[in-house]
């Protein structure tokens, strides 16, 4: 790769990069042309060069924080059995700290209900990325096969903590986020249960 080629995707990924924190912290709607350029350090001028349009730019960006964000949240959890596993994911992403850090956190809550009024490619890279994490997920908890559990698992965390993040009562969010951990551990204790009887 010539030294051209090599900046010009060192500036996308820095395009991308700057598109992903913005998006995480202030949605789609926040994350305009002009700041995320701002964020990376370069020009107006410079967009068009690596991206059609801003749906482009976030449906990659958004892509990439799903990579990123699902490594850190499934770190770990092969090395457990499937329950105390499941009981991570949960801590982890319904937790004060995810709760309280949305910057950091997933992009699937951060996209909320902007997406399904967005752009198609807005709309793929949501679902690409959801069965990505979903495998990712479930080969985590050492069944790749079981993209369903693992999708069921994802699906209640963000809207658990899209449902905490909404309210206005920080006491009401934890209760929030408390009865969705205890009812994916309680309906996981039963199967179990139901399983060796």
């Amino acid at each position: 790769m010539t030294k051209r080629a090599e900046q010009k995707v060192e500036t996308r990924n820095r395009i991308v990069d700057a598109a992903a924190k913005r998006f995480l912290a202030e949605g789609m709607e926040g994350a305009t042309i002009s700041k995320v350029l701002g964020d990376a350090g370069l020009t107006h001028g410079t967009f068009y060069a690596h991206f059609q349009s801003k749906e482009t730019m976030l449906a990659e960006a958004f892509l990439t924080a799903a990579a990123e964000t699902s490594e850190r949240w499934i770190a770990g959890v092969p090395d457990l059995t499937t329950n105390q596993g499941v009981g991570l994911l949960l801590a982890r992403a319904l937790g004060t700290a995810h709760l309280k850090h949305p910057e950091t956190g997933c992009p699937f809550v951060a996209a909320g209900s902007e997406v399904w009024r967005s752009h198609s490619d807005i709309r793929k890279a949501y679902e690409d990325g959801m069965l990505a994490v979903a495998a990712k997920v479930a080969g985590s908890l050492g069944n790749q096969d079981d993209i369903e559990h693992a999708i069921a698992i994802h699906a209640i965390c963000i809207g658990g903590l899209t449902m905490a993040r909404s309210v206005a009562s920080e006491d009401v969010a934890l209760k929030v986020l408390r009865a969705c951990r205890r009812f994916v551990l309680k309906r996981l204790q039963r199967s179990v249960e139901a399983e060796s009887a």
